[in-house]
């Protein structure tokens, strides 16, 4: 006997399509529901890395320093056959190549953009030519349970942790 939506639980299939989620949307970059129009759920940007970059030495970041300032938006390109770092990750401001996220951490970084998910990004310190920080965040799905906690925005070599120093 088959059973109408209005009388016994929901399947997974037919609660995502109650929800506006069809399962398609979850995974699809640019196809994320509006919020407004599911509750609980929000989509918002969550920042998921900063560190200063490296190699800058070798490319125009000395040349551009005294014009690039903090919040200025970055770019990143993906380089799958560099000689030296498969999962290498550059950074490019107007036009100008700055340097790489450093290798030691960028793997993630680099499953993301070759994902096809959209990461945004900018300048989020600038000490030196060998201290130029840069942010990255990303355009997560949440629930709305966490609206109101603040999300640290602190470099993880600010943080004080026993371990860190």
């Amino acid at each position: 006997m088959k059973k109408s939506a209005t009388s016994g639980p929901l399947g997974r299939k037919e609660f995502l399509k109650a929800m506006g989620l069809g399962g398609v949307s979850l995974i699809l970059p640019g196809m994320v529901p509006k919020p407004e129009l599911v509750s609980g759920i929000i989509s918002q940007p969550i920042k998921i890395y900063d560190n200063y970059l490296r190699g800058v030495q070798y490319y125009e970041l000395g040349k551009y320093l005294d014009e690039l300032n903090v919040g200025d938006g970055v770019s990143f390109t993906r380089f799958p056959a560099h000689e030296y770092d498969r999962f290498a990750v550059g950074v490019t401001w107007q036009g100008h190549f700055l340097g790489y996220l450093p290798a030691y951490e960028n793997i993630v970084l680099a499953n993301l953009l070759d994902a096809g998910v959209r990461l945004s990004g900018m300048v989020t310190a600038k000490h030196s030519l060998q201290e130029v920080g840069i942010g990255i965040w990303a355009e997560l799905i949440t629930s709305g349970s966490c609206n109101g906690a603040k999300l640290s925005d602190t470099a993880a070599d600010k943080v004080e942790d026993w371990y860190r120093r």
